[in-house]
């Protein structure tokens, strides 16, 4: 059983594929393991000569353990058990056959107006189960200069000093995020404000306002540009991503049924398929 890795792989090399007694590198009763069988589940990353060893080790451990249950369960249980192992293998081989199909014949396009038709369709599939914002916001130390030309350029809408404002989180902020084109969970936000539950409802009370707030040594500038409250109807936007996830899902298995019931119908006109009454 301590075989090194290399002395097996020329025991294997000069077996040349035969199935005899020399191919086997262990056994049990009349179940053989060959080299073959475990490099094939072998990781990339995995030293050979211990995995070897460590794999040798637990098939014969499992095939004494099997051995011993079958002692233990009658001969129409064991029909159900093979039956499960069919129908798990025949799983498998159809999972790989699909996943095959759809990387070389699938295709993945999608229309822009297909999501929005389906945002228009099933509105009530996507309202809010939490608040929603564009915001921006900027943790700073009370030391930092200029705090009043910060307040100036968080709420800003030119390009030029918006640079200017992120060039300055790059250098001083503590945290920042200036990206108020995409909505956001006010949640990601809450958590890192030092304000109550009751304070943060406050916040939605009007739109394109600046909230400035302090803790300790701290200066935390919230921005909100636009909100949507927990209830209302989720923007295409925010849901735009989960759309086109359900489209494509749904676009595959429309895609293999397809493939599915054209393999049926071919066999069925070749008379490979018989039923017997």
């Amino acid at each position: 059983m301590k075989k090194s890795f290399s002395y097996l792989l020329v025991f294997v090399l000069f077996s040349c594929g035969s199935e005899d007694e020399s191919s086997f590198i262990a056994s049990y009763k009349d179940n053989n393991l060959t080299l073959e069988e475990v490099l094939l589940n072998k990781p990339l990353s995995v030293d050979s000569a211990t995995f070897v060893n460590e794999y040798i080790n637990n098939w014969l451990r499992n095939k004494v353990i099997v051995n011993k249950a079958k002692l233990y369960i009658d001969e129409i249980k064991m029909q159900e058990v093979q039956s499960k192992v069919n129908s798990y293998k025949e799983s498998l081989i159809i999972n790989r056959y699909q996943n095959e199909i759809i990387n070389n014949k699938f295709d993945t396009t999608l229309l822009k107006n297909d999501i929005e038709q389906y945002y228009t369709n099933h509105q009530q599939d996507f309202i809010l189960h939490k608040n929603i914002v564009k915001a921006r916001f900027v943790i700073m130390n009370k030391s930092t200069l200029n705090l009043k030309k910060i307040e100036k350029l968080i709420i800003t809408k030119d390009d030029l000093e918006i640079h200017e404002l992120s060039e300055f989180c790059e250098m001083y902020a503590e945290n920042s995020f200036l990206n108020d084109s995409v909505w956001v969970y006010f949640s990601e936000f809450y958590q890192k404000l030092p304000i109550s539950e009751k304070e943060s409802k406050k916040i939605f009370s009007k739109k394109n306002k600046l909230y400035s707030f302090t803790d300790g040594d701290f200066i935390f500038l919230f921005f909100i540009k636009d909100y949507q409250i927990k209830g209302e109807k989720s923007p295409l936007p925010f849901v735009f991503r989960n759309i086109r996830e359900i489209l494509r899902n749904k676009n595959k298995q429309k895609f293999l049924n397809e493939i599915e019931d054209k393999l049926y119908n071919e066999a069925l006109a070749s008379e490979h398929i018989k039923i017997y009454k």
